[in-house]
């Protein structure tokens, strides 16, 4: 299996997600769910048209890594309305820096010093705990201002 496939098949399901986003807002699943049904489908389970060895293939697994990490950071920066100034941006920055790098360090150092991991796949598995992005919606309204505003007529 060559990287052009795999990217194919990554930018085919992120397509086909982008043109049925209307149709998929009213299945009772997340998008997540979707695209671990079409794993299974095209992978070694059911039609055997993609299989993967991430021992073998650990550079494409490293790329394919990077682009999900930047999409997900990306389509989680869309879905921030919040102007630009540091004080309303203070609460996000410090959660995404200090808190995921200490969280990921330690769930790394865990990895590679107690269960004895490779340092890369003891980041792999830090990052893939890390805690996802919906958690961070709850803080993000409260840091959101209210535009709405009541007129109350005598």
């Amino acid at each position: 299996m060559t990287n052009a496939l795999w990217f194919l098949l990554v930018g085919g399901l992120l397509l086909a997600r982008g043109l049925t986003s209307s149709l998929l807002k009213r299945l009772p699943v997340t998008p997540a769910i979707i695209y671990l049904a079409v794993g299974m489908l095209v992978g070694p389970t059911v039609l055997k048209l993609f299989h993967f060895n991430p021992l073998k293939e650990s550079a494409l697994l490293e790329a394919l890594t990077e682009v999900a990490v930047l999409i997900s950071l990306f389509s989680a920066g869309v879905k921030m309305p919040v102007p630009v100034s540091f004080a309303r941006w203070r609460t996000p920055i410090l959660l995404a820096s200090i808190s995921m790098a200490v969280s990921v360090g330690l769930v790394a150092a865990f990895a590679y010093y107690l269960l004895g991991l490779p340092l890369g796949a003891g980041v792999l598995l830090a990052r893939s705990w890390r805690p996802p992005i919906r958690c961070w919606r709850p803080m993000s309204r409260s840091v959101i201002p209210t535009t709405a505003t009541s007129s109350v007529s005598p």
